[in-house]
């Protein structure tokens, strides 16, 4: 009996060790898939040079009242670097934003000098374009010199759009909504572009709160987010 054992034993792990040598010597063949997933960029700078054309209130007409030379209204980009830092600091980009590769843009500087109640400077020839490879949709914010939004007091459906840049509660200066504004939502596929204008007045009806000698300073904050992420 215990030679029966050993023998049916033996046979066993003799029946083992061929199905393991069997198993090794199983012919393969293998496929692989290769994934390689390579990201755009969104990237969009101004284009075009800025002119700028002076108007009278009291006319309507091109020019200062009585063909009189007393205020300078000036158009230029100039370089920045940051501008996604500064738009951050404002709370105009999401906490999980990436910087973008577009940083250290041109940005479009306007110096008014010597204003006065009744001024009218208007800022054309110029627009957004979308320089990268994914489409944006545009966003516009006003925000005073310490990065706080301001939100515009409309009249007329925008045509008369009083803004308060020092924060004193009174509105010293009007930005037409016609202008930069329709920019919001626009949306630029890559290599598309939107003209725009700035229209900036020194409002006769609000002179009560135009100071004399004081530096109103303001910046206009155009963001292109991506299209499929466009805050609602």
């Amino acid at each position: 009996m215990l030679m029966k054992v050993k023998y049916v034993t033996a046979v066993s792990v003799t029946f083992l060790l061929l199905v393991v040598a069997t198993a090794f010597a199983l012919w393969a063949d293998v496929l692989k898939i290769h994934v390689e997933t390579r990201t755009g960029n969104i990237d969009i700078q101004f284009d075009g040079t800025p002119n700028a054309i002076e108007y009278t209130e009291d006319t309507g007409t091109i020019g200062e009242y009585e063909g009189k030379d007393v205020a300078k209204c000036e158009a230029e980009l100039v370089e920045m670097q940051n501008e996604e830092t500064f738009a951050s600091g404002a709370g105009l980009l999401p906490p999980t934003w990436n910087p973008s590769s577009g940083n250290n843009d041109l940005e479009l500087h306007i110096a008014v000098s010597n204003a006065y109640p009744g001024y009218i400077c208007k800022i054309g020839n110029i627009a957004v374009k979308n320089t990268g490879s994914v489409p944006v949709k545009v966003l516009v914010k006003i925000v005073d010199k310490d990065g706080n939004v301001i939100r515009p007091e409309r009249y007329f459906g925008g045509f008369i759009s009083y803004i308060d840049t020092d924060r004193d509660g009174c509105t010293e200066l009007d930005l037409d909504f016609s202008s930069f504004f329709t920019l919001n939502g626009t949306q630029l596929h890559p290599g598309g572009s939107q003209q725009f204008t700035v229209n900036l007045r020194l409002p006769i009806e609000r002179q009560e709160c135009i100071k004399e000698n004081t530096t109103y300073e303001f910046y206009i904050i155009i963001i292109g987010y991506q299209w499929n992420e466009y805050p609602h």
